[in-house]
């Protein structure tokens, strides 16, 4: 099981790559951890500078 630090890294590489024009890669996990991977993302968003 992926564990909340996981889902973190995951969320803040997904961001970074998103923001700096990279091609990003969507993590393999349980539909279960998907809520909390997209709040984190959502969350970085908004505080990550362009």
């Amino acid at each position: 099981m992926i564990s909340d630090s996981d889902i973190l890294a995951q969320a803040r590489a997904f961001v970074y790559g998103l923001k700096g024009g990279k091609g990003v890669h969507v993590p393999a996990m349980t539909f279960r951890q998907w809520p909390r991977f997209m709040r984190l993302v959502n969350q970085l968003q908004a505080v990550t500078p362009e």
